[in-house]
């Protein structure tokens, strides 16, 4: 990471201050924005015409399902912080962290990796175990702590994001962390320790990276790696008031290193694995690097069908990305910017992204991943809805507030998000955490705190059921990571929320809806398994998800995939379509059961 003290020259004061001026503008037109939408409400409400989100969303369907989520971390073991010690109003920490689940012991439960960092905003070069990222392993009914025992604390670390990937095909679960500087990769050595290999192996980015998603995009075999970077941070200025060069007094005060307009963007790296084990960045070279985008987060599937995992990117206050993959044509991982054309390029400030195949009203299901995108404050979430045969081939529809996910998003920044089923009735639900970037002006220096989102998904649009869900759920947050997991095993999804500067939420979900279910876990080279396709019909309905593309915010779901099957309970038929082509069949499968899904079972041919 790069450092500057005061003494940086006039121009790059001067660069600063136009954004700051920038920020204080947009501040301003929020505040307006946020006066007309309220001035505007009443005679929204009048108009049943426009099928805006006030009145569809802001009321509990008669209908809803009960669901309710008890926060039980400290009951069962989960216990830390993020981010010891005071707040310094520098981007890094009020960006971070994220959390992923995986089995990293073998013993079908999912354990929970929560990133952290250090107080100060900077390592002191004295181990502080406060700011440690910390591994939990799930004993079945209590998680146990075993950072130090694992070696996965990564103490010198500022840390952002992880994910997991088997990417040596060893049988067990590795783990990716993303840093403001170094990033890690921590081997699993299968005796419950891990060794720490980034910086043999090629993928010890020093740029600030947040995110990090794994697929095979050129079709080797072997799994790669794609790291999201957002900005080049220059640290030293806080405020433009502190620098004597400064005689406006009405710049005083104002945080200088919280706009990321004021920093420059950083490329992402695309690291290709070698044969040797190591890897390579060719992000440049294959077109991936979207150097203009101050990038959050990244999701890779395959958008357009062709078998070649292609990017979706987004970026901060820089427009999206779609990197569509032409490897079909060349041979070769090669990535055009499709965004444009495809009407993704969204300009706004994204943080998080959610994939799902999204029903019309009727029930039905095309096939299609549809995107999901969270955003800053005055901006709304968006939902781009893939459209079927149109006219350049993949192209994208804004369906945001036809399904009741615009207007309420408002007053909101949203970062981490899941399409899961909640009420296990075959339809998705969407959960987002919220947590603002803006100062709690009644208890400086914290940030405003907001509510999660958690919409029920009616068939028809969404309905917010937060609010009814428990007290964890109706309370605000300063939210940032979600990653959701069956963590208990009992059939329904459970959430992890993590917490800037505050103690993570573990939100079992206790509904008792009744409804059958099907868990399906995939067992393979990581190269095959992640960018599967998983398709489940039964019931006259059909479920399709792509394995490793839903990707929240700097956070990992388990890597399990649970489907609602609703009241009948009958038996479904499920489809797996490999990551190259291959094709596994379970049919008649019985509900209320975890299946597991082996390559080896495949066809030698797609």
């Amino acid at each position: 990471m790069s450092t500057a003290g005061r003494g940086r020259p006039n121009r790059r004061l001067r660069r600063i201050r136009q954004a700051v001026g920038i920020t204080v503008a947009a501040l301003v037109a929020v505040t307006a924005a946020g006066y007309r939408l309220q001035q505007g409400r009443a005679a929204d409400l009048r108009s049943t015409a426009d099928a805006v989100t006030v009145l569809s969303v802001a009321a509990v369907p008669e209908d809803a399902p009960d669901l309710p989520f008890v926060d039980v971390a400290l009951e069962l073991g989960i216990r830390m912080r993020h981010g010891p010690g005071g707040r310094r109003r520098i981007l890094p920490e009020d960006t971070g962290s994220g959390l992923a689940w995986a089995d990293v012991d073998g013993d079908e439960d999912f354990d929970l990796y929560v990133v952290n960092f250090p107080a100060g905003g900077e390592s002191s070069g004295t181990p502080d175990e406060a700011a440690w990222n910390r591994l939990f392993r799930n004993d079945g009914d209590h998680f146990t702590d075993i950072t130090e025992a694992s070696g996965t604390a990564d103490p010198e670390g500022f840390g952002m994001g992880a994910s997991f990937a088997d990417f040596d095909d060893d049988g067990d679960a590795d783990l990716y962390v993303t840093n403001w500087g170094p990033n890690r990769l921590f081997r699993n050595r299968g005796d419950g320790t891990f060794e720490e290999v980034a910086g043999a192996l090629g993928v010890a980015d020093p740029l600030w990276s947040v995110a990090s998603t794994w697929g095979d995009f050129d079709r080797d075999g072997l799994v790669d790696l794609y790291v999201t970077n957002y900005v080049d941070v220059e640290l030293g200025i806080e405020a433009l008031g502190d620098d004597p060069a400064s005689s406006d007094p009405s710049w005083r005060g104002i945080p200088l290193a919280l706009n990321p307009n004021a920093f420059d963007a950083q490329p992402n790296r695309l690291f290709r694995q070698l044969s040797t084990g190591g890897f390579e960045d060719v992000a440049l070279a294959a077109g991936a690097s979207n150097p203009g985008g101050r990038s959050l987060t990244a999701s890779a599937l395959d958008l357009d069908g062709d078998g070649w995992l292609d990017l979706y990117v987004a970026n901060d206050v820089s427009p999206n990305a779609l990197l569509r993959n032409l490897g079909a044509q060349f041979g070769e991982a090669l990535f055009e910017d499709a965004s444009s054309f495809t009407g993704t390029a969204d300009p706004r400030g994204s943080m998080g992204i959610a994939v799902t195949d999204l029903e019309g009203a009727d029930g039905s299901s095309d096939g299609l991943p549809d995107l999901f995108v969270t955003h800053w404050v005055a901006q709304e979430n968006a939902l781009y809805q893939a459209v079927a045969d149109g006219p350049r081939g993949l192209e994208y529809r804004d369906r945001t507030r036809n399904l009741g996910l615009g207007e309420i998003s408002t007053d909101r920044v949203g970062w981490g998000a899941a399409f899961v089923d909640l009420d296990l009735d075959g339809r998705r639900d969407l959960v987002v955490a919220n947590g603002s970037t803006l100062e709690d002006g009644a208890q400086p220096p914290g940030l405003v705190a907001q509510p999660m989102f958690l919409f029920w998904n009616m068939g028809t649009g969404f309905a917010d059921l937060a609010a009814v869900s428990g007290p964890a759920l109706a309370a605000p947050h300063v939210a940032r990571g979600l990653a959701a997991a069956d963590f208990d095993g009992d059939g329904d999804v459970d959430l992890a929320v993590a917490i800037n500067r505050g103690s993570p939420l573990l939100l079992r979900n206790d509904s008792a809806t009744g409804n059958g279910w099907l868990a399906v876990r995939l067992a393979g080279p990581a190269a095959k398994v992640f960018g599967a396709r998983l398709e489940v019909t039964g019931g006259g309905r059909r479920q399709v998800l792509w394995w490793g593309a839903d990707v929240s915010f700097a956070s990992g779901h388990a890597p399990e995939a649970v489907f609602g099957l609703g009241p009948e309970g009958q038996p479904v038929d499920l489809i797996v379509e490999w990551a190259d082509g291959r094709r596994s069949e379970r049919l008649g499968v019985a509900p209320r059961q975890r299946i597991e899904v082996d390559y080896s079972s495949t066809p030698d041919s797609p």
